[in-house]
């Protein structure tokens, strides 16, 4: 609270930017249903944020995504559960040179929740896929750290999975409780339009 509160006093004298990128991720999950093991498959993201404010500043976002996890049983069946949608991050950050001063060089941190509209969440196994109530719309939180060279910059973040992917309608499934986390990394193009 105390840096949105920082954020927004600064906005008054802000600079502002548009920050279009693209970006890749890697999703897992919090913890491997029983008999089961899972790891991270590439997926993607394209949006764009605003940057309002000098050294604290506001970054709101939104862009299209796709993740995908792979699940593994001991007999080395695999399923890949993809979901795809929108990603709204309400991001509150801090640079620590100020860009009136130095526009060419920065570093930056960053943190805040970040909530996700799906369109589509899914395992590749339908039968499987029957199982699960999946949640139209999840929370996550947000941080991370990125670099702002001239006109260019690179984000490397992380976000924490507060929402449960789906439930499922199997009492004794283990497909329950399951929370999806995601590192991703971003490049993109700063487009100042105010100082």
């Amino acid at each position: 609270m105390l840096l949105l509160l920082m954020a927004i006093t600064s906005i008054a004298t802000a600079q502002f930017e548009i920050r279009p990128f693209i970006g890749a991720n890697f999703s897992n999950i919090t913890e491997s249903p029983d008999g089961l093991d899972t790891k991270a498959k590439v997926g993607g993201q394209l949006g764009a944020s605003l940057l309002i404010g000098n050294k604290f500043h506001l970054m709101p976002g939104i862009a299209m995504f796709s993740r995908s996890t792979e699940y593994s049983d001991v007999n080395d069946i695999t399923i890949d559960q993809k979901a795809s949608g929108i990603i709204i991050p309400i991001l509150v950050g801090y640079r620590f040179i100020d860009p009136s001063n130095e526009p060419f060089l920065n570093v930056r941190l960053w943190t805040g929740p970040s909530l996700m509209f799906l369109t589509k969440t899914e395992f590749d196994d339908e039968l499987v896929d029957e199982s699960v109530d999946w949640n139209s719309s999840q929370w996550g939180y947000q941080l991370g750290a990125g670099v702002d060279i001239s006109i260019f910059f690179v984000d490397l973040g992380y976000e924490i999975g507060l929402s449960n992917t789906g439930e499922s309608k199997d009492p004794i499934s283990s497909l329950t409780d399951i929370k999806s986390n995601t590192f991703y990394l971003n490049l993109g193009v700063r487009l100042v339009f105010a100082k």
